[in-house]
């Protein structure tokens, strides 16, 4: 009777273990499939929900490619030269684009980044004679913004889109005063005794003044070269202000020659 009873309670907890472990399973189960769903929704509301909409299937005709070009210029950031380069590379050589519409908002950056693609987009027009490109611009249109859409051929503004500037800026502080006033001694070593040019912890020479303005002299002549050579004679040459980096809303920048027309991106496809 006594071994009979231990095999039947040795039984009855195999029995409650194997329960255990099932529940266990199902447990991991449900966690592992609701992660999964709970991965799939995040991804639906992403680019599903944020983005608008599942996007439509291609046109049966032609269409117009659209670049975007958003916020600040500068390598590293989403508008950068590569990024950029390559997207309108991708319109372009599309076979089924009729055109191409770089779609803009954004107050400048980088000169070099700007230059970059201001050059590729001169490229692309060469290679593709047939495909035209215009900009669109929605808040801002600035600095090297209007650099680079100064080589398309048409640009398209709101009347209060901020447009222009023209020009070239570098901007610092001094600390020189504050150290003194501190005690702190600054030591620099260089070989090369304009190293440690604009160093913020010394005074500022005449020297250094003159040498940062022909660097910028010479990045603004670039800037209004290559600004003249896309926009041509459409430019009012004669207004007060046109290159020394002063920015204008749309209507006004439409009188100058800066841009072509007011419009919105539905119009202007």
């Amino acid at each position: 009777d006594d071994m009979m009873m231990q095999r039947k309670e040795l039984m009855d907890e195999v029995l409650l273990e194997r329960r255990r472990d099932r529940r266990h399973k199902n447990v991991r189960f449900a966690l592992i499939f609701g992660g999964i769903g709970l991965v799939l929704l995040s991804y639906l509301y992403v680019f599903v929900v944020l983005n608008g909409g599942v996007g439509a299937a291609a046109p049966a005709g032609p269409y117009a490619a659209i670049v975007q070009l958003k916020g600040p210029i500068a390598d590293g950031s989403s508008a950068n030269a590569v990024s950029l380069s390559r997207a309108l590379s991708r319109a372009f050589q599309d076979p089924r684009a009729a055109g191409v519409v770089l779609y803009v908002n954004s107050p400048g950056g980088s000169p070099v980044q700007s230059a970059i693609v201001y050059d590729r987009i001169l490229a692309l027009k060469a290679e593709y004679p047939d495909k035209r490109i215009v900009t669109v611009a929605t808040d801002t249109l600035a600095s090297g913004a209007y650099f680079i859409a100064s080589a398309t051929d048409k640009i398209y503004v709101n009347r209060s889109t901020i447009a222009g500037s023209i020009g070239v800026v570098s901007e610092g502080f001094g600390f020189s005063d504050a150290l003194q006033r501190l005690g702190v001694e600054r030591r620099v070593f260089t070989a090369g005794e304009r190293k440690a040019r604009l160093d913020p912890f010394t005074p500022l020479t005449d020297a250094d003044r003159t040498k940062i303005a022909d660097v910028l002299s010479e990045i603004h002549a670039h800037f209004v070269d290559s600004v003249k050579s896309g926009r041509g004679d459409r430019l009012s040459f004669e207004a007060e202000g046109l290159f020394d980096g002063d920015v204008w809303p749309g209507r006004q920048a439409l009188e100058l020659g800066l841009v072509d027309a007011l419009g919105d991106l539905t119009s202007v496809l």
